[in-house]
């Protein structure tokens, strides 16, 4: 990642925001912010469809206020999240030179102020295009100020709610809220159809921005198919021409042309799709070739991780199941991801015992998550048949050995 430099408040009141944009010779993109009541407690950076947890840098708050220095490569979006809690407010801009500045609000989104080519071309794609879908959030939001969201039933039920203090009986109302969610009784039917017209309208809105980005080829563009692939709601077909005909030609080396590559690779990973050929090293260094690994057996593919509990527990499940099967065809070949170093990796498959192969995917310098579309997953199961395509998508431990019941 293009690691932004922090500066220290100081620097801002030695020199104007132009001057350091020019700091002998570089190129660099200032960007200043103010949370402006909202009370985040941490406002942290990183390339827009990369992992903030991992990959994020964290910019110090002072009295409200933040500041940091980009490389302005002028293609790369950046997405600065200013973040309370596990809630947070978004802001994404280009890394473009001269200066960027960001105001929070703690009841709506973000503003950004830049007058830089592509940041101003891409708040006027966004300007023009949230029209889209500024009717079906009215109509969504005149429903519940007329009191016209929740049906009878679960408006009491929230009600009582409220007044109660009783442990056990929140439970009961828990449970039981849960239960008319899952049987579509919270909601009265004009609301839902309010939600899904707003569901709508954003497949519209992307469906916009992705003709934009095939009509007027360049960085924003390139911006607006990766923001479509990361809302799930892109129209797959379109954006696979885009990258394919036009993005991966241009701008073959750009983050996001590779992020949607991988984007693409990972909608096959599903059942009747191909699993994703590639090589990774073991603890030793020594590589492996996941295709040589399971040629000929039913395989399962374990995306995990030391630092994944869940993750963990499903492989331990695995091992019964594996110990039982191992020698009528089935094979198990698992792919840590791990951060900074191996060392956890090792101790968890010493803690945990498993028998199989384990490969290391460090720092996702494979992105091997990315093309099995589970980027921002702790981990994935893929069990895969002998004709290489995909049988199960996570399946439990029955469920896998149910299926090599039936297959061996």
């Amino acid at each position: 990642m293009n690691r932004p430099r922090i500066l220290a408040f100081a620097a801002v009141m030695a020199a104007s925001l132009p001057a350091m944009a020019q700091q002998g010779g570089r190129k660099v993109c200032v960007v200043t912010g103010e949370l402006n009541g909202w009370p985040a407690n941490r406002v942290v950076i990183a390339r827009y469809g990369e992992d903030e947890r991992f990959y994020g840098d964290t910019i110090p708050i002072r009295d409200g206020r933040f500041i940091c220095e980009l490389e302005a490569d002028g293609s790369t979006v950046y997405d600065l999240t200013a973040l309370k809690g596990g809630s947070g407010r978004y802001a994404c801009f280009f890394a473009e030179e001269g200066a960027v500045h960001i105001k929070f609000h703690p009841d709506s989104a973000a503003s950004v102020a830049a007058t830089t080519p592509l940041n101003s071309e891409m708040r006027r794609v966004e300007a023009a295009t949230d029209t889209i879908t500024k009717t079906a959030f009215g109509r969504r939001d005149a429903l519940a100020r007329a009191g016209r969201d929740y049906t009878e039933p679960a408006r009491r039920l929230m009600e009582l709610r409220q007044d109660t203090k009783d442990r056990d009986s929140l439970k009961a109302i828990a449970a039981e809220m849960r239960r008319m969610f899952d049987e579509g009784k919270v909601y009265t039917p004009e609301y839902e159809a309010a939600e899904k017209a707003i569901g709508e309208a954003f497949r519209r809105q992307f469906a916009a921005r992705c003709r934009y980005a095939v009509e007027h080829p360049g960085p924003v563009g390139l911006y607006f198919l990766q923001e479509a692939a990361a809302s799930e709601l892109a129209d797959t077909a379109l954006v696979r021409r885009a990258v394919e005909e036009i993005y991966a030609k241009r701008y073959p080396a750009a983050y996001a042309t590779r992020w949607l590559q991988g984007w693409l690779a990972g909608c096959n990973a599903k059942v009747g799709g191909s699993y994703f050929d590639f090589t990774a090293p073991d603890l030793g260094g020594i590589n492996h070739t996941l295709s040589e690994e399971i040629e000929g057996r039913v395989a399962l593919i374990d995306l995990w991780g030391s630092w994944c509990g869940p993750c963990r527990r499903h492989s331990m499940a695995l091992i019964p199941v594996y110990n039982k099967y191992k020698d009528r065809g089935f094979t198990v070949v698992g792919v840590a991801r791990e951060f900074r170093n191996s060392g956890a990796m090792k101790t968890a498959i010493e803690r945990d015992g498993y028998p199989w192969l384990n490969l290391l995917e460090l720092d996702d310098r494979l992105g091997i998550w990315t093309k099995y579309g589970v980027g921002n997953a702790g981990g994935a199961r893929f069990l895969v048949g002998r004709d290489g395509k995909i049988l199960a998508v996570n399946p439990d431990t029955a469920q896998v050995e149910a299926i090599l019941k039936d297959k061996l």
